[in-house]
């Protein structure tokens, strides 16, 4: 039963403080790692007093592996050998599953405090809730409180005999490639997201949409829902404003194509290369 819950979500620690807590710092966007001979490291408290650094906006996350896990922002620039300011994506390909899923937690908590200075209701500043049970941000003129949010997104990959359907979007670097992806709207099952989002974006139907898994993803702040389905009908047809190029492919020609990553839709192609 120990490792049931590998990860406990917290607002306050759980333990007491310790030189081997964990620090998710982040700097324009960027996660501060510790770089010894090749092997990355999440900064711990023992580098935090050595550097003598100053830390904004502090949450802590939870606990893991019987150490507190704290978040943070850093506005200095720090000029040691030894340490890097990593893209997320470049991150997931450093460490393990679990400390990127703590980087992605402490990214959304830092998004959701700088979208939430001010109360949407009268403009006044806010301030976070004291409380051992409950993250909130409350308004210091009329109360309102606001709980960190969530958005759904889905991503499928829809496969066509011993082919993948994978687009490049035009906001993806380097001719990159990934799987079908969008917002849920109000009011809108996941499935009939799953299938709009397809045929707006590629011009296709599917069929057999079945579920995958799910990730958080910080950007900007959401829940990727993953799914499978099986091609029905119609011919491609890029919409040119998000897709400017789909098309079927087999294993043979993926690799390359795509970033692989700890992210959902790597896993989706992952599972197509190992499947198909």
């Amino acid at each position: 039963m120990r490792d049931y819950l590998v990860f406990k979500p917290s607002v306050k620690p759980l333990y007491e403080q310790d030189n081997d807590d964990f620090w998710f710092l982040f700097k324009d966007n960027k996660l501060m790692l510790l770089n010894e001979r090749g092997k990355y490291s999440v900064v711990k408290w023992r580098d935090i007093k050595e550097l003598d650094i100053n830390v904004h906006s502090i949450q802590c996350i939870g606990g893991y592996k019987n150490q507190n896990c704290y978040c943070g922002e850093i506005i200095e620039i720090i000029e040691r050998k030894n340490i890097e300011f990593l893209e997320l994506i470049d991150v997931s390909k450093k460490m393990d599953k679990y400390l990127y899923m703590l980087t992605i937690r402490g990214k959304l908590l830092l998004n959701w405090l700088k979208l939430n200075q001010y109360c949407g209701i009268c403009g006044s500043k806010t301030y976070l809730k004291d409380s051992y049970t409950e993250r909130a941000l409350v308004c210091s003129n009329c109360g309102n409180t606001t709980w960190p949010r969530t958005s759904p997104a889905i991503i499928v990959a829809v496969i066509n005999g011993d082919k993948l359907l994978l687009a490049h979007n035009k906001q993806f670097p380097n001719r990159k490639y990934s799987v079908i992806a969008g917002f849920v709207e109000y009011g809108e099952t996941f499935e009939e997201c799953v299938r709009r989002e397809v045929y707006e974006e590629v011009g296709i139907k599917i069929k057999n949409i079945k579920y995958f898994g799910s990730q958080p993803w910080p950007f900007p702040n959401s829940m990727m829902i993953g799914f499978t389905a099986e091609y029905l009908e119609g011919e491609i047809e890029e919409d040119g404003e998000e897709i400017v190029h789909a098309d079927w492919f087999s294993k043979d020609e993926i690799l390359g194509k795509y970033n692989k990553s700890l992210s959902i839709g790597s896993q989706l192609i992952e599972w197509f290369l190992k499947n198909h």
